[in-house]
């Protein structure tokens, strides 16, 4: 498995705006081949937001970067977003569970 975490450098006042705008990933993500989880998360305190994205493979992965639904996603994000810089950060997992309780 694979675990990309896009952190997001985004200044408090646009923390909310750029919350809207990945509101509409959560279902989007579902269809996505190899997608395993979406998460969008803001840091208490911090200029940062991160978008946490789970796979089931690499491959997966890339094949997402590559694609058109990509490219459609990320065209439309550009208009008005607040944020002013971002890093990817991506890790294999080596160990984890998932607990249901």
């Amino acid at each position: 498995m694979y675990v990309v975490m896009n952190v997001l450098q985004v200044p408090a006042e646009g923390k909310e705006r750029m919350a809207e705008m990945f509101a509409k990933s959560v279902e989007r993500m579902k269809q996505v081949p190899g997608c395993l989880e979406f998460q969008f998360l803001s840091a208490k305190g911090a200029d940062k937001q991160i978008v946490y994205t789970k796979w089931d493979s690499e491959e997966s992965f890339r094949a997402w970067t590559e694609s058109e639904g990509f490219r459609q996603a990320h065209a439309h994000a550009s208009n008005n977003n607040p944020a002013t810089g971002s890093q990817l950060e991506i890790y294999e997992v080596l160990h984890g569970a998932t607990y249901d309780k």
